[in-house]
């Protein structure tokens, strides 16, 4: 889980303080869906900047911008206040907004404002915006990039300006990092650039986004610069260890970090403005959620962020009370169909999903949650009626994904089926899962899978593509760590070994991924 560490998108609302709240609606456009208690055109317009933000970031890193599935847009819940967000981690009051990337969908939980919005603090839109980049720039992935530039490249994102006449502004300075580029325990230039951050204090630590965006900016604008950021990240990749690389790439660091405090103490820094040219309005459409989606949106967060054995059954328990007075709302069978399944009641999560399905008979997740609930059942049968069920399984995860051929989670589905089973995956569904880990990147236990099965199948280079987006996810913990281990070992010709060490740390057979 991403933890944004101040919450997000309170700019849905520039004048929430003096209009009545409206009813609950959905936004959705290319790469969004938004909920909130807010009224059509504030939706609108909000996801209409994350748009043209998606634009401008594309532009810049020269990424393709290909279909994106119905389910496969990120999600936003903008929530009531911060409270709500932050029961949804455990009452965790550090934590105002968090961003989960999964293959079944990615979220982000918002509040509808924080106490953080004056000039010069890490306000909602930052935080969202630095998220976003990285959701963007972990797509497109395919070499190693150390930790600052990841943040440091989302910090020089974050500060995006929406100009009136429809420019968009790139470049502008990280006021909200004032303290650690100006004060505190600063991070020795060089260690940053090791990569090595074992060691380092968390108010050192500030300086992988701070130093890393004055770093990434200045390189960005420094004419005398020009290249030595490809060169550097071009070097990693082919073996060269980070520290070395850095001083063949900047050259003397002592003499780079002068240069680096004397860009930061400049009155002006150079900013990259983008015409409005460049940007194509982007197709929005509002509606308001039923009186039962209106009632079930809250809980549907819950499901979303996550249930264990503890929540799961109440959880349940109110959406079937939702159910009972609004009996046949697509929204609330399929939150109902989610919630059933957490809860091990593959029954009524079935009997929901054909209710959904009903109600709309083209609605993908419905068949998903459908196709789950008989597997899930399957599993406890046997002989000719385990495989049956496990086929009719499969018949539904085929049908999801006609319906939405972009949509990652059916194709995980469909593998995980035979995995669920004990028998050993199509070559058909092998390939949907190496297809959908490409479609979502962001989910790290999908992309390690992927690799295993590469490198069961003898497709070394294969395998260590896949791990790179696990390897240097600043957020990945251990899992990236296994990552970067495994592609030690295939870089010195062991994949044996690479795949031996992630099934001794997964504690499972390769057999079962």
């Amino acid at each position: 889980m991403r933890k944004l560490v101040n919450g997000c998108v309170a700019a849905i609302l520039a004048a929430a303080g003096t209009q009545a709240h409206a009813a609950w609606n959905e936004a959705t456009s290319k790469h969004f869906v938004i909920y909130a208690d807010e009224s059509p055109k504030e939706l609108t317009d909000f996801a209409d900047r994350l748009e043209r933000f998606d634009q401008a970031v594309r532009l810049i890193r020269g990424m393709e911008d290909p279909p994106v599935g119905q389910g496969n847009r990120l999600t936003v819940f903008v929530l009531p206040n911060v409270a709500a967000v932050q029961q949804l981690v455990g009452n965790d009051r550090f934590i105002e907004g968090f961003y989960e990337g999964r293959a079944s969908g990615s979220y982000v939980f918002v509040p509808r404002k924080t106490d953080y919005e004056g000039e010069g603090s890490m306000n909602a839109d930052i935080i969202f915006f630095h998220e976003y980049a990285h959701h963007l720039m972990f797509q497109i992935i395919d070499r190693p990039l150390p930790e600052w530039v990841v943040e440091g490249f989302a910090e020089f994102m974050s500060t995006v300006r929406f100009e009136k006449n429809g420019d968009i502004g790139i470049g502008a300075p990280a006021n909200h990092r004032a303290w650690g580029l100006f004060g505190g325990d600063r991070l020795p230039l060089a260690t940053m650039l090791s990569g090595n951050y074992t060691k380092i204090t968390p108010e050192q630590r500030e300086s992988i986004y701070g130093r890393g965006w004055l770093l990434v900016h200045y390189l960005t604008f420094e004419k005398s610069r020009a290249g030595q950021l490809e060169r550097y990240v071009d070097m990693m990749s082919k073996g060269t260890p980070p520290l070395a690389a850095a001083q063949s790439a900047f050259g003397d660091l002592k003499q780079l970090d002068r240069e680096l405090n004397s860009y930061l103490n400049r009155k002006m820094l150079a900013y990259l403005r983008l015409p409005a040219s460049k940007f194509q309005t982007s197709r929005i459409d509002v509606r308001p959620l039923t009186p039962g989606g209106a009632r079930v949106i809250m809980l549907r967060t819950q499901s979303k962020r996550g249930v264990n054995e503890k929540t799961a059954e109440p959880l349940a328990a109110k959406v079937r009370a939702v159910e009972a007075q609004y009996p046949g709302d697509e929204l609330v069978e399929l939150e109902l169909a989610e919630a059933e399944i957490d809860a091990g009641h593959f029954d009524a999560s079935e009997a929901a999903a054909d209710r959904a399905l009903k109600a709309n008979p083209r609605d993908s997740k419905a068949l998903i949650f459908k196709g789950r609930a008989i597997a899930g059942r399957a599993e406890k049968l046997s002989g000719d009626q385990k495989r049956a069920a496990f086929q009719q399984a499969r018949t539904l995860f085929i049908a999801a994904n006609k319906l939405d051929t972009e949509d990652p989670e059916p194709l995980v589905e469909f593998y995980q089926s035979y995995v669920a089973e004990g028998v050993r995956p199509t070559a058909n569904a092998v390939d949907g899962l190496h297809y959908a880990s490409e479609l979502a990147p962001q989910d790290d236990g999908l992309r390690l899978n992927s690799a295993l099965r590469y490198l069961e199948e003898g497709k070394p280079l294969e395998a260590k593509q896949a791990l790179t987006v696990v390897a240097y996810d600043p957020h990945g913990g251990d899992t990236a760590q296994l990552a970067r281990t495994m592609i030690e070992k295939i870089d010195s010709g062991n994949a044996k070994d690479a795949l031996a060490a992630a099934v001794t740390q997964s504690g499972t057979s390769s057999a079962q991924h």
